[in-house]
């Protein structure tokens, strides 16, 4: 048998039944009735909410402020589900259905559904619960909301749980699981999955999976959040522990799980929790019943019975009505036995309805067609991503090869500019040493010149050159002494037949050469007055 506690502690979330004054409110006096009954209803006193909510919905409807319609209507039908009367809870969430489909609100008709699903499972109206969910699951699916999503799956994993189709429960809540495992921080969602795992696995006889089930979920509900109370963490343990008792109830130690249930009960006294008394005693019964204690054994399932009844819950009635035919028909009371057996079929006739059924596979059918219609716009948006991502980068790629071209063209221009420079340079120097070496020679050259300017005063019958200090001398001395000029001496054709007479002729027939005479002597020390 599954457990209901934990759709209460959901509602209370933050994503959840529960909702806050929005500061979008078109009336200022509807939105102070309003938060005025959330108030109330905070601090425990449920009759004055409920009066609260009714005052807001009268200046609400008045004024035609459909948030503040929505909202009343919304939280006055948690406020009846706290209090297990779901049949009222059921009228008021309707008609918050009906405003959040005329608001627009996505998320809080999300909601909405989420908790008028929950009301109709309470109530064992398995049907019209389930088509909730989906309607619910289909807004979270939409909005990308995660936690939504995950907190109305594991619902729905419940409901097929407590309907007996296993299987697909099994489904919804292993893809429950590993969609809550993906939230960071939200560790509340996977401890609610991880224990309807584990009761699913109970009934599924896998019972090696459960201990890791209820360890992993313990230690997630002990990972406190913000949107976890103290009233959540209590259910969390009670889940839990009424799991672990099961368990032993089914691998027949019985007598280990009187202890865990016991204290569950203690729990469930406390809390003044009808449902979880109804569950607690349940269990209690079916334990007394393996360990032959009859008496104890029909005491507990009567007292499951009466609980159940009182807060409509058919599906705990259901089973505390088939233990107790199983019960007096092994303890003899055959007619006790029938009579219970018939009752029970009754009540099963009005739970599970096979054209319910059917609807809801077709549903769950169109929900995931519309899952997967999703995901492929989701994909095509992706693959447009991509392809945007992939035209960027091949316009990067073509920009940068032509930047890349232009800085190699680029770079050979100066490459060949360099090399035609380096060209010039060498020429440049070649040239410069060429001068250098010209300067040089040059330089040398006219090292060696010495150069005679002036008047320089001549005898005019011998020729002979006055000097500085007045000193007659040879003009091939003057010149000698007064550059770097060397002479040679020799007969021109005009003097050498004065000097020689006939003998010039012969010497210059014969070819002979006449030795030159010698040079003058330079530099005499006596001056040449007969030239004056």
């Amino acid at each position: 048998m599954l457990l209901v506690v934990g759709l209460l502690g959901w509602a209370r979330s933050d994503a959840g039944a529960r909702e806050r004054v929005s500061p979008a409110r078109r009336d200022s006096l509807a939105g102070a009735l309003f938060a005025a009954a959330m108030r109330a209803d905070s601090l425990g006193d449920l009759d004055k909410a409920l009066a609260g909510f009714r005052r807001a919905l009268a200046r609400a409807t008045a004024v035609q402020d459909a948030q503040t319609l929505g909202d009343a209507w919304h939280n006055g039908g948690v406020t009846h589900w706290t209090r297990a009367n779901y049949d009222s809870a059921l009228v008021w969430l309707q008609q918050a259905q009906r405003f959040r489909e005329l608001s627009g609100d996505r998320a809080a008709y999300g909601r909405t559904m989420n908790t008028l699903g929950s009301s109709y499972y309470q109530l064992g109206q398995y049907g019209p619960a389930l088509e909730a969910f989906f309607r619910s699951l289909t807004v979270w699916q939409q909005a990308h909301d995660s936690v939504g999503v995950v907190r109305t799956q594991v619902n729905i994993g419940k409901t097929f749980h407590d309907w007996g189709q296993l299987d697909r429960a099994h489904q919804v809540l292993k893809d429950a699981e590993a969609l809550a495992r993906q939230l960071p921080g939200r560790h509340t969602p996977l401890g609610y999955a991880l224990n309807s795992l584990a009761m699913l696995a109970i009934d599924r006889g896998d019972y090696a999976a459960v201990p890791a089930l209820v360890a992993e979920s313990r230690e997630n509900y002990s990972l406190r959040h913000a949107d976890v109370t103290r009233a959540d963490s209590a259910g969390a343990w009670s889940l839990n522990t009424s799991a672990e008792g099961l368990l032993r109830i089914r691998q027949g130690r019985p007598a280990e799980a009187l202890p865990l249930l016991d204290s569950v009960y203690q729990v469930a006294v406390a809390r003044r929790s009808v449902r979880g008394l109804a569950r607690v005693q349940l269990y209690i019964g079916e334990a007394h019943a393996a360990m032959g204690h009859t008496r104890e054994a029909r005491e507990a399932l009567q007292a499951s019975l009466e609980a159940s009844a009182s807060v409509s819950q058919r599906i705990l009635s259901l089973a505390a009505l088939r233990q107790l035919a199983t019960l007096e028909e092994k303890a003899g009371n055959s007619r006790l036995a029938l009579a219970r057996l018939r009752a029970y079929q009754a009540l099963r006739d009005t739970v599970f309805d096979q054209d319910a059924a059917q609807r809801i596979a077709v549903m769950q059918a169109r929900v995931e067609t519309d899952r997967a219609r999703l995901a492929t716009v989701q994909l095509r948006e992706a693959q447009r991503t991509q392809d945007a991502i992939i035209a960027r980068q091949r316009t990067a790629v073509g920009m940068g090869g032509v930047i890349l071209v232009l800085a190699l063209s680029l770079a050979g221009v100066l490459v060949y500019t360099n090399h035609r420079g380096r060209q010039r340079e060498l020429a440049l120097g070649a040239a410069n040493a060429g001068l250098n070496d010209a300067n040089t020679k040059l330089r040398g050259a006219l090292s060696e010149v010495r150069t005679l300017s002036g008047l320089i005063p001549i005898c005019a019958h011998c020729k002979n050159v006055r000097d500085d200090q007045g000193y007659w001398a040879a003009v091939e001395t003057y010149v000698s002494q007064h550059s770097d000029a060397r002479f040679s001496h020799g007969i021109c054709q005009s003097c050498g037949p004065a000097l020689y007479g006939e003998l010039w002729g012969e010497t210059e027939g014969g070819g002979s050469s006449v030795a030159e005479p010698p040079p003058s002597r330079a530099g005499s020390d006596e001056p040449h007055g007969a030239h004056q």
